[in-house]
């Protein structure tokens, strides 16, 4: 594959895959795919950061649709040619499935693996994480990504993880909240039913009987699927607490990230201040608070994907902010142990059971 080019479809949603299921499985580990590193494109298919534990490490991988044996997997690194050199990571294979035989000769190998079941091995000095024996999931991903996964599809999933009662009403109303088309709200529902992810009982009426599940994947796949698509500016403050008493409302913006976080468990210190604006960030915005264009700023503001809603009218000390799935999507994808803690101080108070 050359260098900085995309991974092929079915590669990309077996990556996804796994790493929603590493962090399904674990519950408060998280892993996800980010940008590889120059120094590694000539021998990785993809990068992962994992956070365990409140230690955060990144392995470079290589992604493979068709593992069976050990030596199917040894192929798979070859074909990425370089060994590691002296005081990098070995390379991380990435599959649909990895049996539990297969896992104990990769282990005995020292190759770390993960696949979309949720069987993982990561062992290195900062942690260690091995998870193996779990059954083939009942479909592999050999299809082009799922529906709910999609951008679109995402913004589905938001709505529904939201909006208290949503998931049990008629297409049409799910689609306005999501603000999608009536057609991709068809497509999604059916991926996540087919998933299990939504259930419907023999009277019709819909439900998620997997909630902890739901969160996962969708917190899991956010920052890679929807939130890299958004409109998004960087900016420098002049006064660092500047977004403190100002007046979002005015300017139909949402405070997310670290500083609502600090707003509602009052115990972190932002250092990146995240806001969500429902359309393009206009001047006068800029102007009352100050900020002027960094692309190494401290200020991210990034358009909203969700059209505006009473019922996601969050408010702390009257200050507009995202929903906590949002807040604590952003907190850990930051990868930032500060950030992990009022995570799951969040998650504690606000996403251990379905909007009700």
């Amino acid at each position: 594959m050359p260098e900085n080019a995309p991974l092929p479809i079915s590669e990309q949603h077996v990556l996804d895959e796994a790493c929603a299921a590493f962090a399904r499985v674990t519950r408060h580990f998280d892993a996800r795919p980010v940008r590889v590193p120059a120094a590694y494109t000539a021998r990785a298919d993809a990068m992962i950061r994992f956070v365990i534990a409140g230690q955060t490490l990144e392995m470079p991988a290589a992604v493979s649709v068709g593992i069976e044996s050990l030596q199917d997997a040894l192929a798979a690194l070859r074909r990425r040619g370089a060994a590691p050199a002296p005081g990098e990571r070995p390379l991380m294979l990435v599959a649909p499935y990895v049996s539990a035989e297969l896992a104990a000769r990769l282990t005995d190998q020292g190759i770390p693996f993960l696949d979309t079941a949720g069987n993982a091995s990561v062992i290195q000095p900062e942690a260690t994480v091995l998870i193996s024996g779990r059954p083939k999931p009942a479909r592999t991903p050999r299809r082009q990504a799922s529906r709910a996964t999609t951008p679109k599809g995402l913004a589905v999933m938001f709505a529904l993880a939201t909006q208290p009662g949503l998931v049990a009403q008629p297409y049409r109303a799910i689609a306005a909240a999501s603000g999608v088309a009536l057609g991709t709200v068809n497509l999604a529902m059916d991926d996540l039913l087919a998933r299990g992810l939504v259930a419907q009982r023999r009277n019709g009426e819909r439900l998620m009987p997997d909630w902890p599940r739901f969160v996962q994947e969708w917190v899991a796949l956010y920052p890679s699927r929807l939130r890299a698509k958004l409109p998004a500016r960087r900016f420098a403050a002049v006064a660092p607490d500047w977004w403190r008493g100002f007046d979002f409302a005015a300017h139909d913006a949402r405070l997310g990230g670290e500083p609502a976080a600090d707003l509602l468990t009052h115990d972190l210190k932002p250092a990146t201040i995240t806001v969500y604006t429902h359309g393009a960030v206009s001047n006068r915005l800029l102007l009352q608070a100050r900020l002027r264009p960094d692309e190494r700023g401290d200020v991210e503001l990034l358009e909203a994907f969700w059209p505006p809603s009473p019922a996601l009218d969050w408010r702390e000390q009257d200050v507009p902010l995202v929903p906590p799935l949002l807040i604590y999507a952003d907190l850990v994808s930051s990868g930032d142990s500060r950030n992990l803690a009022a995570a799951e101080h969040i998650h504690d108070r606000y996403l251990a059971h379905p909007p009700a």
